[in-house]
This record gives structure tokens, C-alpha cells and sequence, in this order.
């Protein structure tokens, strides 16, 4: 069973009752006040929820203490349906439901979609349930595809609940982390660690005004010094030898720390010892989740110790493991790639295999190339990685060309 919620402006619900075939059995009017009532009424005979967006529903059910086992979100559905090789020959119409399916973005459509007196017929989400139901039945892989939208739908749930219950943190430990590799705030917006630095980089280059977080500023105090150097990038930095160098280069990984996780970060993000991120299902064109702020799918490891379970819970922790570069192995039938995969370590395993010298080479190089990275260290491994993975490099190319033409 489905059960499909569009609302007005008014707010007021509609609550249509579908059977397995789409077919409309009932039809509810529920004030918005008593929606996450009525909803944990039918949950009991798990319906299938069917709403424009998981991030505009899902939050305040689960604010009125209701969880739901399975929904359809029809913009991240119809995204999947519109580019599917699969539905190619399915018609979509350039209406509401394209637009972008999670964040600020998403919920703004969602609130001039359903905010109308009467739902247009192509914005119902009956209508558009409908739809996608016909065209994933007129697919080449009805089966595969059906199975995608629907984990793609529980995915948004999943997203939704781990933005409301939040990742425990601690404001406490976070401080003394910062306190410990910064150094205490200072007057000038710099902790002392960093001014210890700076004062370092300005003696060495006899630039006692210099601004490091300028770059093109910083690239002529290193000209000025006869340094030859044409970016502030690290990578460049390190093939400089000189003594403002080392003291510049800790200086800018600590000014990351302090710009990405640093006391404004902890500030904003932070609340009543929850991390709460809003995390983006489909965020990016590869179908990857992306988070809206708060950097929370790439929390650094030198903040990590601030995540503390509640007591008598514990974080489960897992690693990936590389698993872009593993997966091509796979499907490009690279037999070189899935040897060095082998290793618990499979960028370790490049370097082995005698692809690249170093670890970051590997990881910068292999994920460059799947990604189309064509600059900084990874421009500059990419032909090597291109020589010793030349049929899984291929199989990326191959991909590359294939979606070029695909509207996303």
C-alpha cells in the first residue's frame, strides 16, 4: 500500500491511499499539527509514504517521535529515472519535480511546490508516482531499477535520521584538542601556535608584514626571497629548499584545522552535545551523498577524539577501504588493479607494484583519475597511474564519453 502527502498553504495535509497497482482507495485531510499522529496510526500496517522530498516531510516526524520504515521520495527517484540508460525511452516532462532533491534548495522547491490551493495535475505526487511506476515497468531492467529507486528512498531516511539524532560530541574535548595544536586564541585571530609560526616564516623570508593567508601575497614574499615558486599549493611547496618552508608548511595545515574545525566550526555545528550536519543523499552528479555544511562526510582525524559515545552506548567504526578504486578493479576486470587491491592497503599496493613511489602519490594519482582531476599532485601521477592500470584507466575514459551526453 502507498500512502501519497502533498499539502496547502493553508495547513492541511491530503493523505491519498493507494493500492499496489497506484489505484486510489482513500482519501484524508489531516491538519499538520496532527500529521505525525495519524502517520504513527498507519505505520503499524507499513505503507510505503510517497512525498515530493524525505528532507521536507521526515524532520518533523521524527520531531513528533515517529519513525517510518519505507517512503518513496519522488525527486530523488524521478533524478535516477530521468538518466537511467535503462528508461531512455521514457518522456519527463521540465515541471517541478527536477528540481534538486535534498537542502535548502530542495526544501524551497518543495514549498513552492505544494504550496498551492489546488495541486497542478503534473505536480501531484500521485500523478508523478504514477509515472515513474510506468516507467520503471517499460524498462530493459524493471527489476534492478525498481530495486534502486526504493534503496535510494530509504537512503533519504536513513540521511534524515542521522541529521536529527545527531553524532555525540564533545564541546569540552574538541576545545582541548584545538587548545593542544593551535595554541590559546589570540588578539589577532591567531592561536599562539600559529603566531609562534608565522614569526618563523616572516624572519626567514625578511618579511616582517607578510600575510600567509594571502596567497598571491605569500607567492611573492617567496619570489622575493629567490624562491621559484608559482602557487601556495603543499605539494609545490615541498620541492622548496629553504628554511621558511617547514615552519609554512605546519602553519598552513594548522590554519586548515582552524578555517574547517577550528572554534567557529564548533560554534555553529555543535548543540547540546550533538554534531548535527545535514547530510544530502544524491548530493553530487555521481550519486554520492554530500553534506549541506559542517564538513561531515571528511571530519579530520585530529578532531575525532571529540566524538565520545553517550554512556552505555559505543561508535562503531568502519573504513571503506578504498573502495572507489576497489570497485573499479572489479568492473574494469584490471587484473594489475585487483592485484595491488589484494593488499589490506590497496594504495600501499600500488606502491608495491612498483605504479608510484609513495602512498599520497597513489591515493592523490587513482582517485584524480576516476574523479577527472587534471591538476596538482594528481595531474601529475595520473600518466603513471594511466600506464600501470591501463585497462581500468580505459574502462573510466569509457564511462567519461558515455555520460557526456547525459542531462543532469
Amino acid at each position: 500500500m502507498f500512502v501519497a502527502l502533498s499539502s496547502d498553504r493553508r495547513g492541511t495535509v491530503t493523505a491519498v491511499e493507494l493500492d499496489g497497482d497506484a489505484v486510489e482507495t482513500a482519501r484524508t485531510t489531516v491538519p499538520e499539527p496532527a500529521l505525525a499522529a495519524w502517520v504513527a496510526e498507519r505505520e503499524v500496517g507499513r505503507p510505503r509514504w510517497v512525498w515530493s522530498d524525505t528532507a521536507r516531510w521526515y524532520p518533523d516526524l521524527l520531531a513528533g517521535g515517529v519513525r517510518i520504515e519505507r517512503c518513496v521520495d519522488l525527486r530523488l527517484c524521478r533524478r535516477i529515472l530521468r538518466n537511467a540508460v535503462w528508461t531512455a525511452a521514457s518522456t519527463w516532462p521540465d515541471d517541478a519535480w527536477n528540481a534538486p532533491a535534498d537542502g535548502p534548495a530542495g526544501a524551497a522547491a518543495a514549498d513552492a511546490l505544494f504550496a498551492l490551493e489546488e495541486p497542478r495535475p503534473d505536480d501531484d505526487p500521485v500523478a508523478e508516482l504514477r509515472r515513474q511506476r510506468t516507467a520503471v515497468a517499460a524498462s530493459s531492467e524493471p527489476g534492478r531499477l525498481g530495486l534502486l529507486v526504493a534503496a535510494e528512498s530509504v537512503g533519504s531516511l536513513v540521511a534524515a535520521e542521522m541529521s536529527f539524532a545527531g553524532l555525540p560530541w564533545r564541546a569540552d574535548l574538541h576545545d582541548a584538542i584545538l587548545r593542544e595544536l593551535l595554541g590559546d586564541p589570540g588578539p589577532s585571530g591567531r592561536p599562539a601556535r600559529m603566531e609562534a609560526l608565522l614569526a618563523e616564516v616572516r624572519a626567514a623570508l625578511d618579511a616582517p608584514e607578510l600575510n600567509p593567508d594571502s596567497p598571491v601575497e605569500l607567492v611573492k614574499g617567496l619570489q622575493r626571497a629567490g624562491l621559484r615558486a608559482t602557487s601556495t599549493r603543499s605539494w609545490e611547496l615541498k620541492r622548496l629548499d629553504h628554511p621558511a618552508i617547514p615552519p609554512l608548511l605546519e602553519y598552513k595545515k594548522l590554519a586548515r584545522l582552524l578555517s574547517a574545525n577550528g572554534w567557529s566550526w564548533l560554534a555553529e555545528w555543535v548543540r547540546d552535545g550533538r554534531f548535527r550536519p545535514v547530510y544530502v543523499p544524491g548530493g553530487v552528479v555521481t550519486g554520492r551523498w554530500a553534506a549541506d555544511g559542517g564538513g561531515a562526510l571528511q571530519l579530520p582525524k585530529q578532531v575525532r577524539g571529540a566524538a565520545v559515545a553517550d554512556p552505555g552506548w559505543r561508535l562503531v567504526v568502519g573504513d571503506a577501504a578504498q573502495l572507489e578504486p576497489r570497485v573499479l578493479a572489479a568492473m574494469s576486470r584490471d587484473v594489475a588493479m585487483a592485484r595491488a587491491g589484494q593488499a589490506q592497503d590497496m594504495y600501499q599496493g600500488m606502491v608495491d607494484a612498483g605504479a608510484v613511489e609513495t602512498r599520497p602519490q597513489a591515493k592523490y594519482g587513482m582517485l584524480g583519475a576516476i574523479y577527472g582531476g587534471t591538476t596538482g599532485e594528481s595531474g601529475r601521477m595520473r600518466p603513471r597511474i594511466e600506464r600501470a592500470f591501463p585497462r581500468a584507466m580505459a574502462f573510466v575514459e569509457d564511462a567519461a564519453r558515455a555520460g557526456s551526453g547525459v542531462r543532469w
